[in-house]
């Protein structure tokens, strides 16, 4: 039987598998759409001068934050990062809504297809799960996934 320790490490290693495949997906979808992905960068105008560098960087960072999850050695320092892109993330969706309903959204795959609403939601999901990830982190050191 499980002890209440190895339940709460159980769940540890669910939150940090959830966010190794978020960023697995996301990545990888902005690389297969990657022209797409260009394009909508572009449309937007405070990130208009960065589209050609962020195009390259948020794919890359993704995958590093996924590679820092896997390895328990780094883990704490991929939910820290994990917690700090959702959060800038969510920030920006928080400003789509507020200032720009009609441009596209640049996440790729199955996310793009989500209202401004709806990706809100999901984001402030995933930053939660970051966050309180890197809160239990502490209590538990989880050396396996």
């Amino acid at each position: 039987m499980a002890t209440g320790k190895s339940i709460k490490q159980i769940i540890i290693q669910g939150v940090v598998c959830c966010l190794i495949l978020l960023w697995m997906y996301a990545a990888t979808a902005k690389i297969l759409e990657f022209d797409q992905f260009k394009i909508q960068m572009s449309q937007v105008g405070f990130l208009k001068p960065m589209a050609g560098i962020l195009v390259w960087l948020i794919p890359l960072v993704e995958y590093s934050l996924a590679a820092l999850l896997l390895v328990s050695g780094t883990r704490w320092l991929g939910l820290l990062g994990s917690a700090i892109l959702m959060s800038v993330f969510t920030v920006y969706i928080t400003g789509m809504i507020s200032f720009s309903l009609k441009l596209p959204c640049s996440c790729g795959g199955i996310i793009n297809h989500l209202t401004w609403q709806q990706h809100l939601i999901f984001n402030l999901f995933f930053t939660g799960l970051a966050y309180w990830g890197c809160y239990r982190f502490k209590h538990f050191k989880i050396t396996n996934i």
